[in-house]
């Protein structure tokens, strides 16, 4: 009852986020990276250190005319992220004016071309020359970062965020989060935005303790998620969440807090844990999943490694090939016409030697796997996993990304994953060159 209520609130809060202004990113310029964002810390831009925040205006060229491009300012406390808004809020170091740890954001797609230091000298007295090259395409982009009194403003603005319904919105995507879980997800489109196409966020444990002395199953429901503070800004929204699970016999596991990025055209969540002990020390053998567990994408097509080349159809029943598969990999695609998401899962090293991660893919209308607001899982989608027990004491990396990949042609994904690869490499100059 609670869950329904929940979504009818989503649903009406949605309803009136839609209203807002709300801009689509692109067409791009010269670097064709819709879902990259840039991050400059100050420490690169000399002579920026105690500039007031409202001073500031990032310009973009194209065709020999310059126009502001959405931009923020995340402050920063020392290295961590100052987010304002919560009930753990952080606070800037330096508030209103740039910190040496802060950075600006902004998005590559809004790149321009270069621009002549005549040009750049009509803006602002104070003024820094951004160079991003693309080592894919092997094209170059530049922005300019300026201060003045009367800064150009750009009235775009990428995101939306609603606190009270913990609803995030964006040109093409809508998320909603109960108890900072993912439980509402719609595709956008020139008509508006779709139907909630997920039932939940799946995350699921297997534990036995050495000489099987107990066993637990957990799910995302066995602990406590809150969100604690949040962002929001016309480039991207970031939520800090904390999450606690009790599974029993005094153990009690705390997860470092979680945040979540997101950005005009896609969701990042970076993630980090510490062990202290290898969980070996305690348990014989751990299995992990984590995936999404979507309503109805009935028609819907899933490619990932392994799959045959025209992929999965989702229609609600496992076939022999679909029962059979067992593939590794680290990404997997959704696709419907030139509709598609992609969810890319990335580890650090010494993550990936103890860790067999298995691609997880479940197409069943009749299937029961409580809890769950809706029986069926069409599909369930994400990773499984294996020999977690086998991680020694150590700190680990790993990093969630979901894209949203329309319009969509097939092998898309390539260019997505070269580009991960690939970053684009960042330069600051003094705009006259200097």
């Amino acid at each position: 009852m609670r869950r329904a209520c929940v979504l009818a609130l989503l649903v009406v809060l949605s309803s009136r986020v839609g209203a807002e202004r709300l801009d689509a990113l692109g067409p791009c310029g010269p670097v064709d990276r819709p879902y990259d964002p840039v991050e400059v810390a100050a420490s690169k831009l000399p002579g920026l250190k105690g500039t007031p925040i409202a001073r500031l205006a990032v310009v973009a060229f194209r065709g020999g005319h310059g126009r502001p491009i959405p931009f923020q300012v995340d402050q920063r406390s020392g290295h961590k992220l100052a987010l304002p808004e919560g009930s753990e809020p952080t606070r800037p170091a330096h508030l209103g004016v740039v910190g040496p740890d802060d950075l600006v954001v902004f998005m590559a797609c809004d790149a321009g071309e270069r621009a002549a230091p005549a040009e750049v000298a009509k803006l602002g007295a104070l003024s820094r020359e951004i160079h991003l090259d693309d080592p894919v395409d092997h094209r170059a982009g530049f922005v300019y970062l300026v201060a003045t009194d009367s800064p150009p403003a750009s009235a775009a603005r990428y995101v939306t965020y609603e606190p009270h319904g913990d609803l995030v919105t964006t040109a093409r995507y809508r998320v909603g989060m109960v108890n900072a879980l993912p439980n509402y997800f719609a595709v956008g489109s020139d008509g508006g935005f779709g139907p909630n196409l997920l039932d939940g966020l799946r995350l699921r444990a297997d534990a036995t303790l050495l000489a099987d002395l107990a066993h637990w199953q957990l799910n995302e429901q066995q602990g406590e998620h809150q969100l604690v503070a949040w962002k929001a800004g016309p480039v991207r929204v970031v939520r800090r969440s904390l999450h606690e699970v009790r599974i029993g016999l005094g153990i009690h596991l705390t997860a470092a807090r979680a945040h979540s990025y997101f950005y005009p055209r896609h969701v990042f969540g970076p993630g980090s844990m510490k062990l202290p002990v290898s969980p070996g020390w305690v348990f014989r053998d751990i299995t992990a999943l984590g995936g999404a567990d979507f309503r109805d994408l009935r028609g819907w097509r899933y490619h990932a490694p392994g799959t045959p080349p025209e992929g999965f159809h989702v229609d609600g029943h496992m076939d022999d090939a679909e029962r059979t598969f067992d593939a590794t990999g680290d990404w997997f695609v959704l696709a419907h016409g030139e509709q598609a998401l992609m969810m890319v899962t990335r580890m650090s090293e010494n993550l990936r030697r103890a860790v067999r991660l298995k691609l997880v893919y479940v197409d069943d209308a009749d299937r029961h796997a409580p809890p769950e607001a809706v029986a069926g899982s069409v599909p369930l989608v994400g990773y499984r996993g294996l020999d977690v027990e086998r991680l020694p004491a150590d700190r680990y990396q790993f990093q969630l990304r979901i894209f949203n990949l329309t319009p969509y042609h097939a092998g898309d994904e390539r260019r997505v994953l070269s580009q991960l690869d690939a970053p684009l490499r960042v330069d600051v100059t003094p705009a006259d060159g200097h």
